[in-house]
Parts: structure tokens; sequence; C-alpha cells
């Protein structure tokens, strides 16, 4: 197994393919995070995800991913929603392509579309794909992708993106 980093890089101009619908990763009372598409690209895949946070949870949140430009803010940290993926033999964290919404008021829900650039095809058809955001409480979650074979022949035996 290698470690790996899937930097945030913006998909091809080209379109994609949907290889898998949607489904659910996490669904709490006051939170829910749902896999929204995996597209299909000749250069590797485009996961995106939507979380929607409520109640306290959504206050932590908007926190955790404040601006930190305040001088006087005492704990100059930031977090984020960690998503790890294995594909094949690399894994590691990704990270994400327009992480949040823009800002609304300071209350209410939280809501976050963001999108990870995973840049190849897996070979077994399936990857493993690893939420959490231990700082809002949502602790990790692991499914697994069953994808099939690539719709583009030449990924699956290139190792560009990688």
């Amino acid at each position: 197994m290698r470690r790996h980093r899937w930097p945030a890089i913006a998909p091809p101009a080209d379109r994609g393919l949907r290889v898998h619908a949607p489904m659910p990763i996490t669904a709490e009372k006051d939170l829910t995070l749902e896999l929204s598409a995996v597209t299909a690209f000749a250069s590797g895949l485009l996961l995106q995800l939507a979380m929607d946070v409520t109640g306290i949870r959504a206050d932590f949140a908007r926190y955790e991913t404040r601006p930190l430009t305040d001088p006087h803010d005492w704990s100059p940290r930031w977090s984020y929603l960690s998503v790890l993926v294995l594909v094949d033999d690399l894994d590691g964290p990704a990270d994400s392509l327009h992480p949040t919404e823009p800002r609304s008021d300071d209350s209410g829900p939280y809501r976050t579309t963001p999108s990870y650039w995973i840049g190849t095809y897996p070979r077994t058809g399936s990857l493993i794909l690893t939420t959490s955001w231990t700082e809002i409480g949502l602790h990790p979650t692991s499914l697994t992708l069953a994808l099939g074979p690539s719709p583009f022949p030449t990924t699956s035996e290139s190792d560009a993106g990688r």
C-alpha cells in the first residue's frame, strides 16, 4: 500500500459519465452526509458529497470553517470534512475542491457540497471512501463503492493522473 494525497484539482472540461447513484453515507438527528454523485472521466473520477448540519453541530461547523483573519481570535485553527480514499494500492487523504457554500448568517443550518478529484479509475472497479469530521462529532464512516469496469478502456491500462 502506498500513501498518496489526492490534490484539489478541477475535473476536465469534457463531460463525464455517472458511474454510481447517490447514496447516504451517514444520517444522524442533526447531520446528514451523502454521496451525491460519482462521475468518471478518461483521466479519473469526481466524487461529490453533500452535508447538511443543524443545531449546535452547525454552529461548530461554522466556527471550524470561519475565516482566520481576526487578530483577536484566540484559536487560529481550522478544520473541515476529512475524506480518505483507497484506490487499488493508493491510500490517502483527498483535498476538497470548492469546500463550502457561500457563508450565510451566523445561525441556522450549515451546508457544504465538496468535490474530490481522484486522478485514476480503480483497476479493481471499486474504491473505499472514509469520511469524518471529529471536531463536529462526525466519527469515521467507511463504505465501499462498487463502480464496475471503467467506461473508458484506456483509463485502466494507464497510471495517468497518479
